[in-house]
């Protein structure tokens, strides 16, 4: 979840001594928000953390390719316990209840 999306959302972030890297940057700070929900149509996750961090750097890259900005990148975590199928070419993504 970007810094930006804090409001948005309406989480309560905390301090975070967690450096995140990936997506294209290393070693950024970080903030955390714990006790969250996640809907996606009929499948949800309860109470589990967010890690928040500058997506800048991402939503430039998406912008410069045409494409909107986003609030965040879905993680392994959450792939992981919906058990995941990615279709890449129908753009579905799929999780099991």
């Amino acid at each position: 979840m970007g810094f930006e999306s804090i409001e948005w959302f309406q989480l309560k972030a905390a301090k975070s001594k967690t450096k995140a890297s990936g997506a294209g940057a290393t070693g950024m700070r970080t903030q955390i928000a714990i006790g969250n929900q996640l809907e996606l149509a009929n499948w949800n996750c309860i109470d589990f953390e967010i890690v928040i961090f500058d997506l800048s750097h991402v939503n430039s890259a998406l912008m410069e390719h045409k494409s909107k900005p986003v609030h965040g990148i879905i993680g392994a975590d959450i792939l992981l316990k919906g058990k995941a199928i990615i279709d890449y070419y129908n753009h579905c993504l799929y999780l099991l209840k």
